[in-house]
């Protein structure tokens, strides 16, 4: 299991609620999204197994975050939402640049899931989204050796969005199986040429730098950087 995975708990299964501060309405709506098969994510470990989950609720317009702490392992877990799935939810001027930038992905081997405000309001019904929400994606890169032209990819979806609905995009790749970095921070370092770039997993937030994150493979850099300038800039 990674970040960003889906958990569906089930009534028999144990839990804590790790901030139980929370307004009581809040704590008892988690029994309900069990209930109706809600799924919470999988969020950083402190243990080997997974035992912690989050998500979020919305009561008399306020925004909460749930985290929970399971007794056991949980029983049903599931890859985080298609983004595919969710583009009938998303506004009609970008659906079909979406699809297509999903079919360039799917092209180089990459998958994109949903998470976020679009993915919470598409589990729950709940109004999450609203005019200055950011449609989070994560991109699982299945081969290092087209990581370059998945960001270029990457970048143009984000130049259109913005363009065109001022809808800002955010989120994540997902390289060597299990590091996941904010791509707009990897774009940003790449043509900067900043050296190192956050990287989180199921356990750790580190520092690392590019040229070990990438597996000294600098061909992916400058491939990227030259793309992005001529595309972009010039």
């Amino acid at each position: 299991m990674h970040r960003h995975d889906l958990v569906y708990l089930q009534p028999e299964e144990a839990f804590t609620m790790l901030n139980a501060s929370l307004p009581l309405a809040v704590i008892q709506a988690v029994d309900d999204m069990i209930e109706a098969q809600q799924p919470f994510t999988v969020c950083r470990q402190s243990t080997p197994h997974i035992s912690k989950v989050a998500t979020s609720h919305i009561e008399n317009n306020c925004k909460y975050r749930l985290a929970l702490q399971l007794s056991t392992p949980p029983e049903v877990m599931t890859l985080p939402l298609s983004l595919e799935i969710l583009i009938a939810s998303l506004p009609n001027d970008i659906q079909k640049q979406t699809q297509y930038f999903i079919s360039k992905c799917r092209d180089l081997s990459a998958d994109v899931y949903a998470y976020g405000s679009f993915a919470n309001q598409y589990f729950t019904t709940l109004s999450f989204v609203n005019p200055t929400s950011d449609l989070d994606i994560l991109i699982v890169v299945n081969n290092m050796d087209v990581l370059a032209k998945v960001l270029v990819e990457t970048d143009a979806f984000k130049q259109f969005a913005k363009s065109r609905i001022n809808l800002r995009i955010d989120g994540e790749v997902r390289l060597n199986g299990y590091e996941d970095v904010s791509f707009n921070e990897l774009i940003h370092a790449l043509i900067s040429n900043i050296p190192t770039v956050v990287v989180k997993t199921l356990y750790n937030v580190e520092l690392q730098p590019i040229d070990v994150l990438l597996g000294w493979n600098t061909y992916e850099c400058e491939y990227f950087i030259s793309t992005y300038q001529r595309n972009f800039i010039g």
